[in-house]
C-alpha cells in the first residue's frame, strides 16, 4: 500500500476513533445523551460536528451486553483493482486528501 495513502488512513481512524470514544464518554455520563445516540445517532453526529450525515449513510448504534464484545471491522478503504493496484477512486481520495466522509469510505472527521 502507497505509504502516502496508509499515512491518510491511519490519521482517518485514528480521528474517527477520538470521535468515537468522545461520544461513549458523554454516553456513559450523560443517560439522555446515550438516549439520544442510542434513538437518533444522525441528529447527534449533527449536532457533534455541527454537520449533516451524506445522503446515503446510516450510522448505527450497537449496545454490549454483559459478557458479549462488539468489533466492528471498518470496510477496507483501499480496494484494488484486478491486478492488485489502488482501484482509481482510491487513488482519487489519495490525490485529494480525506476529510470527513467521502461518497464511499467514513474515515475521519
Amino acid at each position: 500500500m502507497n505509504p502516502e495513502f496508509k499515512n491518510s488512513i491511519s490519521e482517518g481512524l485514528t480521528k474517527r476513533s477520538d470521535f468515537e470514544r468522545s461520544l461513549i464518554e458523554k454516553a456513559w455520563e450523560d443517560e439522555a445523551f446515550r438516549q439520544e445516540l442510542v434513538t437518533n445517532p444522525e441528529a447527534v453526529y449533527a449536532k457533534e460536528t455541527g454537520q449533516e450525515l451524506p445522503e446515503g449513510f446510516h450510522i448505527e448504534i450497537i449496545e454490549e451486553t454483559p459478557g458479549t464484545i462488539k468489533l466492528v471491522l471498518p470496510r477496507n478503504p483501499a480496494p484494488t483493482d484486478a491486478e492488485g493496484g489502488l482501484s482509481d477512486e482510491a487513488l482519487e481520495a489519495v490525490a485529494g486528501g480525506w476529510r470527513g466522509f467521502s461518497r464511499r469510505y467514513w474515515i475521519g472527521f
